[in-house]
């Protein structure tokens, strides 16, 4: 029996709380700063907290009522190879990070045509702040789509609801006339021309209206 324990001693080791390999605790539990533990406390840790080290060595007491120098010495030793390891396995996926980090910065850098982080990081800004800008553009257009699509929505109703009225035919060309205009300088021209009236006196009508539009000076 103490030949088996020893001869699959380091096997049995097993890492149960990976996790736990930077949030180093000392024997009463109470956290230890990562950055300052000194080794003792780091293997006490790691042996203690993340692997099966005690839960084995407790099963050997129970068998054979005691544990043997050399059996303690290799659990030790099986509990080193699992968190070296398990050191490896962080640091290779790290290495592994920063390379892609760093394909993707150099790529980033060439592209942008500059030669420095610093550049990079104020034209990303700049993009950022043009990005926003077109942010606002995309909403307006937006609004605007909306906007003519009510407008279009509320002829047509129009034109419907002259037509039930049985408005005479020449308001309702008149009132289509008015409506198939493309521009505020032409409707304004329109309205001069269908109430007989100065283009000063038609502004004072629509003024209220116009808020976009930039106005004929001309009379």
């Amino acid at each position: 029996m103490k030949d088996q324990y020893n001869s699959n001693l380091r096997k049995k080791i097993k890492l149960t709380k990976p996790e736990e390999l930077y949030q180093i605790k000392d024997e009463k539990g109470q956290i230890i700063d990562y950055e300052k533990a000194h080794g003792r406390s780091l293997f006490n840790h790691y042996r203690h907290n993340m692997t099966n080290y005690d839960e084995i060595l407790d099963g050997i007491r129970q068998e054979q009522g005691y544990v043997s120098g050399k059996q303690e010495k290799e659990a030790v030793i099986g509990t080193a190879e699992k968190i070296l390891e398990q050191y490896r396995n962080e640091h290779v996926k790290v290495i592994q990070d920063s390379q892609k980090k760093g394909t993707v910065l150099k790529m980033l850098l060439t592209k942008a045509k500059v030669s420095t982080t610093t550049a990079l990081a104020n034209l990303l800004d700049q993009w950022s702040d043009k990005i926003k800008e077109i942010g606002k553009l995309e909403n307006s257009q937006r609004s605007l789509q909306i906007w003519n699509d009510t407008y279009r929505v509320q002829r047509e109703l129009i034109k419907q609801l002259l037509i039930k009225e049985e408005v005479s035919s020449e308001l309702v060309k008149q009132i289509n006339e008015i409506y198939s205009t493309r521009s505020v300088n032409k409707a304004i021209e329109k309205g001069c021309n269908l109430f007989n009236l100065e283009k000063s006196e038609i502004l004072k009508l629509v003024k209220s209206a116009i808020r976009y539009a930039k106005l004929s000076e001309e009379n």
